[in-house]
């Protein structure tokens, strides 16, 4: 009997350590759910960062669309939309709920909004209660800043759209283009790159750090549930009814449920479903949820952040990556690499028109198009809005790519039939290539693509347009070449020669033509063929025309100290007279130099300059002429010659081009031209001179057939303005009437 009571005390202490074990073995499976808890919210975390941080990325992209669409187009609802994104983002406007990444999504054709809005909230704002770090914060106020800083020469390239003016325009497109600009872009791009990489440390270490909290409660599982097992061994018979199956099975399912296995499904028989058997196979199916959860986020993660939701391409990230490893292959194996970037014409009429589900559906067709041509060993991604791109690696030669992008523009120029509603597109594509001659970076090809792109779209659109890379490098040295002109400008680093007029026969100096040149600090002195061309059609060019103008009026202040006063001549530049306040800024020099009579002053002008708008020139001159200013037509018989505008015009003097002077001695045809332009010039009672007098061979000839002006090598060449007094002073003639200097 005493045995047996201590066989029954046992037991009961057997069954109430059971108990509690089994107690401690709920509680830690409850512990253990809430850590599998913890990592889906670490990846759900981790997915809300991304995601945001992506939000920054993309509206500096929808503005760097915005305002090269306004530069392009013009149309103010671009730079609406530019400040309205601008807003949004730095909650001064409220926000949408639910908002894309496409802008388009939050307008439609009656400019209404599809979506209601939540209160204003910054972007930045919106990151902090996400949980980023404050030195991940730093990295988006960087990246943020950046973005205002671009969003600052945007909005100066708008203001200059918005003047009207061309050149300002061009300038602007040019701004919206240049390398500057592409560097402040990555100015942006490189403080989230650098946040991408500390998120991606840190929302992995946390993940990392719930899935080692986990690890280590699955181990206290099993080490509860074997000792748990090990107790219930010894109750015998009545150890089934509380398990509901053997501890070896029970040992192997908790092993299995300990290592991670949740696929393999427990096999309950009735009536044991309140067994411990039950309670692991409902714990089984909890964690195998749980764990499938998590799965599905950690794709849906990966696809976020490397595929485009809508058509399911690859977007700009992975691109990126795919971009690199084609650049990297095309260097070890020698091949050719085609990068096309493809943007679509008119699709925002149709997001206006029919919506954006329905351009969604437009969009999701036109991938399917453009993927049944690109073949599987090629790449068709998508990067944002109506934007793809072809990594093209199949072909050897760069014209084997044009057929297949020729079916391009055909498949996305074909009908679309949404619901039985068609709509007609095209599209722009700009090429580039690589290798090149010079190697560059993956992301600069993408951006020469871009660039070739536009100018498609600047020839008309539905076309296909090649990145030529001498031409871009040609252009960027101009560029570089007009900024040091305007460079030299502001540091004064011009100077004006002077190169005498004389009357042929009595040897007396009528006048000086004013020569530029510039003293480069690192080139030496530079004649005017050098820089003058690269600026004729500028508003630089128009600068330095000024500038030549006031120096004219200073220099005659100057030599009227030494008793000088000599007719100055200045050469004008065609775009220079064409200015509409030319007459009002040449009335203001002469208010600068009230000692300075404006007679002095002669104007050069070319035939072609007069013959653009003769009579918008002959309303400028007018005006000169009103001054005491005096016109000259320079290089006479080089331009297209017309009698009616040598009546018209109030022109002084005709200046013979130095081609007809120079062979006088030999060609009887420019001694011919010669005397026929004096009959003329006498008929209309203008005076001529020669240019290009080289010898005194040719002074004589000139005498011989009327002409007694002249001016060349054979004077004087061109000088500085100090040695004008000197060559003054110091000039004879010869008793033949020919110089002697």
């Amino acid at each position: 009997m005493q045995q047996w009571l201590n066989q029954l005390t046992d037991f009961n202490m057997r069954l109430t350590l059971a108990v509690v074990i089994f107690i401690v073995f709920l509680f830690s499976f409850f512990v253990y759910v809430e850590a599998e808890r913890a990592i889906d919210k670490a990846h759900n975390m981790r997915l809300q960062s991304f995601l945001l941080a992506d939000e920054l990325r993309q509206s500096s992209d929808d503005l760097t669309r915005m305002v090269r669409t306004y530069a392009v187009t013009g149309e103010e609802r671009y730079r609406q939309h530019f400040d309205e994104i601008f807003a949004i983002r730095n909650g001064q406007s409220p926000r949408p709920e639910n908002y894309h990444f496409i802008y388009w999504d939050l307008v439609d054709a009656a400019n209404q909004r599809p979506r209601p809005f939540a209160e204003p909230e910054a972007l930045l704002d919106r990151m902090r209660r996400v949980g980023f770090t404050e030195v991940e914060l730093s990295q988006l106020v960087s990246a943020k800043q950046a973005s205002d800083n671009l969003a600052a020469i945007e909005q100066q390239a708008m203001q200059w759209v918005a003047s009207g003016e061309l050149l300002l325009r061009d300038q602007a497109l040019t701004m919206l283009h240049d390398e500057a600009y592409h560097q402040a872009k990555a100015g942006i791009m490189q403080p989230i790159d650098q946040l991408y990489s500390m998120m991606s440390v840190r929302t992995y270490k946390a993940v990392s750090q719930a899935e080692r909290q986990a690890w280590r409660l699955r181990w206290v599982f099993i080490a509860l549930g074997l000792m748990l097992a090990l107790f219930l061994w010894h109750l015998k018979r009545r150890e089934l009814a509380i398990l509901g199956a053997p501890v070896t099975e029970l040992y192997q399912r908790i092993i299995a449920l300990g290592h991670g296995d949740f696929s393999t499904k427990i096999e309950v028989p009735k009536g044991r479903e309140n067994t411990v058997l039950g309670w692991l196979a409902e714990t089984r199916r909890r964690l195998y949820h749980l764990d499938h959860t998590r799965q599905l986020a950690q794709h849906r993660l990966e696809h976020i952040a490397h595929y485009d939701l809508l058509t399911g391409l690859p977007n700009r990230i992975l691109l990126a990556e795919l971009l690199q490893q084609r650049v990297q292959a095309a260097k070890q194996d020698v091949t050719l690499l085609v990068v096309a970037f493809v943007d679509l014409d008119g699709f925002k009429v149709v997001n206006d028109r029919y919506g954006h589900e329905f351009g969604d559906e437009v969009l999701k067709s036109l991938s399917r198009r453009l993927s049944s041509l690109i073949g599987d060993q090629n790449i068709l991604a998508r990067i944002s809005g109506d934007e793809f791109v072809f990594l093209i690696s199949t072909v050897t030669e760069r014209s084997e790519c044009q057929p297949l992008l020729q079916q391009a523009l055909s498949a996305l120029a074909s009908p679309v039939n949404i619901s039985g509603t068609y709509v007609h597109l095209s599209a722009s594509i700009g090429v580039s290539f690589y290798p090149q001659t010079q190697d560059i970076a993956p992301e600069q090809l993408l951006r020469q693509a871009d660039q070739a792109m536009y100018a498609a779209k600047q020839a008309g659109k539905n076309r296909l347009c090649l990145f030529d890379a001498e031409a871009d490098q040609h252009a960027r040295g101009v560029l570089k070449s007009v900024d040091d002109i305007r460079s030299g400008l502001a540091r004064d680093e011009f100077v004006l020669f002077y190169q005498p007029k004389v009357n042929l026969k009595t040897g007396e100096c009528i006048g000086v033509e004013a020569l530029i040149r510039w003293q480069h600090p690192e080139k030496g002195l530079l004649a005017p063929g050098l820089f003058l061309p690269l600026i004729e059609q500028h508003e630089l060019g128009v600068q330095l025309g000024q500038w030549v103008i006031a120096e004219a009026f200073r220099q005659y202040m100057l030599w009227q100290q030494h008793d000088i006063q000599m007719a100055i001549s200045v050469n004008i530049a065609a775009n220079h007279l064409q200015q509409a306040n030319f007459a009002e800024q040449l009335k203001q020099i002469c208010h600068q130099f009230p000692a300075v009579p404006p007679s002095m002053l002669e104007l050069e002008i070319v035939e072609t300059s007069a013959l653009q708008d003769i009579d918008y020139i002959l309303g400028t001159m007018k005006s000169c002429a009103a001054l005491g200013v005096t016109f000259s037509l320079d290089d006479f018989g080089t331009g297209y010659s017309s009698l009616s505008y040598l009546k018209r015009l109030p022109i002084s003097t005709l200046k013979l081009d130095q081609s007809f002077v120079r062979d006088i001695l030999t060609d009887i045809d420019d001694l011919a031209i010669l005397q026929g332009v004096s009959g003329l010039a006498e008929a209309f009672k203008l005076a001529t001179i020669a240019e290009g007098v080289e010898t005194d061979a040719h002074i004589k000839k000139l005498l011989e057939i009327g002409y007694y002006f002249g001016q060349g090598y054979g004077i004087a060449r061109p000088m500085p303005a100090e040695q004008f007094p000197i060559w003054l002073t110091n000039r004879t003639i010869a008793k033949a009437g020919l110089l002697d200097y």
